[in-house]
């Protein structure tokens, strides 16, 4: 034996022994496939000596592993047809597989090797006991594949189909218009001799497969997958054997005319697609000649157009030639040449075939074309107009096409033919009858079936007989057989003793370095991957120190050692929790000295730890996302240990925010840590890294199941308030803090708060907490909530039903900051009807303090904003300025005020003396007349205008004439009308309002001198008494008068101006006992 085909054996033993226990059908398959190039291909020698421990693996559980012994036994009988007594058996036990797939590759290779042995038999000199259990056994196969044809699986049926093709082609003579493939085997080199399988069996055989293949065509139930398969097979076989094209095209007539009820619309149009295709490929055969008036009628109704059918007809030249070589033979039976393998008897049946026997179509056809004229085709319209549905089925709108040779000789000819095949199909007809008297007569068997049987068996009695005489085939690889090589297995416990301890780690360690440091070896084969395997094994029973060397070694390259590491953790991880049977034997083994010192936990743990420790690349952060999502379990305290990177800078932070999220969301199991961690990491004291946690934060809260997660971390941080001093969970170096304060300062308060504060608009509902905290935390605490509660509050808006209830229900003491957050909700947008509606009832119920209205004044009536005006004013002079300008509207983008400046300011006058005192007026009204731009001197003759209405003067009523006198110069008439009409309402009788009177006088001058005339002479005294400038401006006035002028004074005035008979004045002017001196 050479040492070439010593090695192939060699190699062949390995691969079957490697095959025999690889778990994965892939592997499993790629062996057996160099087992099969090896022993078919390279040395054909081996196939003898190794066919056997191939064919075995038929028993395997995987379906794909089966059918590759398929593919096996199909390649080595084809190359060596002695392998067919070995291995037929086998493919007959694999035909009864449960698998579907593996039964179709059977059907595949049944045909090859049916084939394969017929071809054998006939090249035999003679015919053994064996060959004839082979041809036996294949004739069995055939006959089960035949009733596949009506198996269960679509698929199942698609390969009969093409086996029933192969079979035909195979068992039947060739013609001169035949279209024959390369290499291809039938009866014409079957010898007439050949007793096993004679060749007229065969060819009956054959012509039975085509009347079923032709029937199963033709049924009612057969999917559009198998119709389309079936079509493609007669096709097929009327190119390659002529003979049969006449039943071939009449059935796909009849197909035509009887489309399966079962077919969908688009599944109808695929078939009618393709029963074109197939007729113009029958069409441009030569022997079609004889059927192009069948053909291009059919053509015609499918929608082909003549040019198409012109062009696909076969060439002039060919045609003439088929009837020039037709004719010598017409009316000849047979000729003395054309056959001479037939004997005598074979010949006699031959010619009897040679004179073509009319089908119960074509009978029926010819029958039905003399009834055929114009008054009984519109009877039988007329009568079948009645069994019309009301709409149009869908099947046959699909299939409808317009006729255009209506009328003409050949579509009266094609619509007989329609008819006929349905009467036919129906059982009726005049075809139908004669063809069963025919059968009657001449004793035909119409049971196809059962022909079947007995032409391929021949005589059965014979054929068991055969069976009991002949040799027993057994399947190879299934029967015990003396083993042709054994392998011999090394057993280490019979060449190896046992190491000590100390040896057994110090020779691990040896080989785990070496295997680590191996690298040059790992760019051949699959080294890399038997490296990792064994790594894997050895890391049950590896010290401390080996882990730590296999973790230096991964952390030195996580890249391309990511395979090792996450086979590394499977295995720890399955240790841990007794998954792996491997592990196991080696926990088992180990002695209590030297049990595992790292667990699962500490080597994910101390592997992220040194990965972290790297400079920051790209490659180290995706080493890191990709470790914590594909490996087996990311421990909890791994995931709480990371907020140490809060001390690496703001970029460490967003590649640690982004695994923290990615873990979130695709490990429910570590979803809680890791938004712990985060929510964490939210109130570090940078706002650079706040800036980049949040929003990721935010962004997961997007979930139902994390934001309560996050919500709690939230509501946790912000109980934090209720302690007397900040926490030390908050106060590290980790969170920029690395000094704990001995008290709450601004920046511990708003730690707490960041993250609150951020969740607050996405649930509304957390505002509750906020205001029980603030009733209770520290006067620090208290200050940063109100400064940082406006961006938040602005976006929950003044409809939320959350801040509704909180106002409604008011905490007791957190009065200011429900306030502050009316203010806020109010500042740029007048306040809703809701918020204005709960303010006011808990201002009537229980908050007393006016301030709690300012932010809805805008919002109460006028009523009410009057009634309240006095507490307002009392308020301190910047808060009133905030009330005016709510009121003035200056602070509110839309909205109208409840009060306008005119009934501000009258209002202001009108407010009693018991409720506020007149200095308190004095300033509120200073603060409207500073606003220039408000009070014009139409809104200010407007006021005027109404409080001379008013039923009592009020106190200042002439302050604010002299006030707008001295701001408007221009209202002086206005003013001097004013004073006219306090005249006719006697002004001297209220004791303030007439000393404004007369300064007023004082301030207008000599315009003021028609007013003073217009007085009593009493009040006129008085006027001169309390103002000598005037009596002296007025005796010169009156000095330039003209006589005529002076007489139309009266006289007692002209005697108090000139100063007669003053002292004789007995009136005095009256004074308001009740009222104290005051200043105007």
């Amino acid at each position: 034996m050479s040492e070439l085909e010593l090695s192939t054996r060699d190699r062949v033993v390995e691969l079957l022994n490697t095959a025999a226990f690889l778990p994965s059908e892939k592997e499993k398959i790629a062996n057996l496939a160099q087992v099969q190039e090896l022993i078919i291909h390279h040395d054909s020698q081996l196939l003898d000596s190794f066919f056997e421990e191939v064919a075995a693996f038929q028993n395997d559980r995987n379906s794909d592993v089966r059918k590759f012994v398929v593919g096996f036994i199909e390649e080595a009988c084809k190359k060596d047809v002695a392998m067919l007594p070995r291995l037929v058996p086998n493919i007959q036990l694999l035909l009864n597989d449960e698998a579907v797939a593996v039964v179709k590759r059977v059907i595949q290779a049944v045909a090859q090797l049916h084939r394969a042995t017929l071809a054998w038999l006939s090249s035999a000199r003679s015919t053994t006991p064996e060959m004839e259990q082979v041809w036996l056994i294949i004739t069995t196969i055939k006959n089960t594949i035949i009733t596949m044809i009506d198996h269960d699986n679509d698929g199942v049926r698609t390969q009969a189909i093409k086996f029933l093709e192969a079979l035909v082609l195979l068992q039947t003579y060739t013609e001169a218009d035949s279209v024959v493939r390369d290499g291809e085997f039938n009866l014409d080199q079957v010898p007439l001799t050949l007793k096993v399988a004679r060749p007229r069996k065969l060819e009956e055989e054959a012509r039975m497969v085509l009347n079923k293949l032709l029937a199963f065509q033709g049924s009612i139930h057969i999917s559009s997958v198998n119709l389309m398969t079936c079509m493609s097979s007669l096709t097929i076989m009327g190119r390659a054997r002529p003979q049969f094209l006449g039943k071939i095209i009449n059935a796909l007539e009849i197909l035509h005319a009887n489309l399966p009820p079962t077919l969908t619309k688009s599944q109808v149009n695929s078939v009618r697609k393709h029963l074109k295709i197939q007729l113009l490929n029958l069409l441009k055969h030569p022997a079609s000649y004889d059927y192009h008036e069948n053909i291009t009628t059919v053509l015609n109704d499918l929608g082909i157009t003549a040019t198409e059918v012109n062009k696909s007809m076969p060439s002039k030249e060919t045609i003439r030639k088929r009837v020039r070589r037709d004719k010598p033979v017409e009316g000849v039976v047979e000729s003395s040449s054309k056959k001479p393998r037939l004997d005598k008897e074979e010949k006699k049946g031959k010619v009897e075939e040679v004179v073509e026997k009319n089908s119960a179509v074509d009978i029926t056809q010819r029958w039905l074309v003399e009834k055929l004229n114009a008054e009984t085709v519109a009877n039988l319209v007329m009568v079948t107009m009645l069994n019309l549905p009301d709409e149009m089925p869908a099947l046959f709108s699909a299939g409808y096409s317009p006729i255009t040779a209506a009328g003409t000789a050949p579509q009266i000819q094609h619509v007989a033919r329609l008819i006929a095949a349905q009467l036919t199909a129906g059982g009726v007809g005049p075809g139908v009858e004669q063809t069963k008297d025919d059968e009657v007569i001449t004793g035909y068997d119409s049971d196809d079936e059962s022909k079947i049987s007995r032409l391929v068996g021949g005589q059965v009695q014979v054929q068991e007989d055969a069976i009991q005489s002949g040799p027993v085939l057994v399947p190879a690889g299934v029967a015990g057989r003396t083993m042709r090589l054994k392998v011999k297995t090394m057993k280490l416990g019979e060449v190896t003793k046992p190491l000590f301890a100390a040896g057994n780690n110090k020779m691990q360690l040896l080989l785990l370095l070496r295997l680590l440091r191996c690298d040059k070896l790992m760019l051949f084969g699959n080294a890399s991957k038997h490296r990792t395997r064994i790594l894997t094994m050895l890391s049950g029973s590896m010290s401390s120190k080996e882990c730590e060397e296999l973790e230096d070694f991964i952390v030195e390259d996580p890249h391309n050692c990511s395979d090792l590491l996450f086979s590394w953790l499977y295995s720890e991880y399955s240790s841990d929790h007794d998954f792996s049977q491997i592990n196991n034997i080696f926990t088992k083994a180990l002695t209590a000295g030297n049990k595992k010192e790292k667990s699962y936990s500490d080597i994910v743990n101390s592997i992220v730890l040194k990965v972290l420790a790297k400079d920051p690349t790209k490659e180290r952060d995706e080493f890191l996302s990709r470790l914590f999502l594909e490996c087996p379990h990311v421990p909890e305290d791994l995931i709480t240990s990371l907020v140490r990177v809060g001390s690496q800078g703001a970029e460490s932070i967003l590649v640690i925010a982004n695994i923290l999220r990615d873990t979130a969301q695709w490990r429910p199991l570590s979803a809680k840590p890791a938004l712990k961690t985060l929510s964490l990491l939210a109130t570090h004291d940078h706002e650079s890294v706040r800036d980049q946690v949040t929003p990721i934060l935010l962004e997961l809260c997007d979930q139902e199941s994390l934001r309560d997660i996050v919500t709690e971390a939230a509501v946790k941080y912000l109980k934090y308030l209720y302690l007397e001093v900040p926490p030390e969970s908050l106060c590290t170096h980790n969170l920029g803090r690395p000094h704990q304060p001995s008290e709450w300062t601004e920046t511990t308060v708003k730690a707490c708060l960041y993250l609150y504060l951020a969740l607050l608009p996405l649930n509304q509902s957390l505002i509750h907490d906020l205001a029980q905290v603030y009733v209770k935390t520290v006067n620090e605490a208290k200050r940063s909530i109100l400064r940082l509660l406006e961006g938040p509050i602005r976006h929950m808006g003044m409809d939320s039903p959350q801040l509704l209830t909180l106002v409604e229900t008011c905490p007791k003491g957190g009065e200011t900051l429900i306030t502050r957050i009316i203010h806020i909700l109010t500042e740029k947008a007048p306040p809703s009807e809701a918020l204005v509606c709960r303010v006011r009832e808990l201002y009537n119920r229980r908050v007393s303090d006016v301030r709690f209205l300012i932010p809805v004044l805008t919002g109460l009536s006028k009523k009410e904003v009057i009634a309240v005006l006095p507490k307002l004013i009392k308020l301190n002079p910047h808060v009133v300025k905030e009330v005016f300008n709510r009121l003035w509207g200056v602070t509110l983008d839309t909205g109208a005020s409840p009060l306008t400046p005119v009934d501000l300011l009258v209002s202001l006058h009108l407010i009693e003396s018991n409720k506020c005192d007149v200095k308190t007026v004095i300033k509120a009204t200073g603060l409207c007349f500073a606003e220039r731009s408000i009070y014009t001197a139409e809104v200010l003759a407007f006021v005027l205008q109404q409080l001379m209405e008013q039923p009592s003067l009020p106190t200042l009523f002439m302050r604010t004439v002299i006030q707008t006198l001295t701001h408007y110069p221009k209202l002086l008439g206005f003013i001097m009308n004013i004073l006219q009409r306090l005249i006719s309402r006697q002004v001297w009788k209220q004791r303030k309002v007439w000393e404004g009177f007369i300064k007023c006088c004082q301030r207008a001058g000599t315009q003021s001198f028609t007013v003073l005339l217009q007085l009593p002479p009493a009040q006129l005294a008085d006027v001169f008494t309390s103002a000598p400038d005037l009596h002296t401006k007025l005796i010169s006035h009156i000095a330039t008068l003209t006589e005529n002028q002076r007489a139309h004074l009266p006289a007692n005035l002209l005697e108090v101006i000139e100063g007669h008979s003053a002292s004789e004045q007995s009136c005095s002017i009256p004074s308001e006992p009740s009222s104290a001196p005051q200043e105007v």
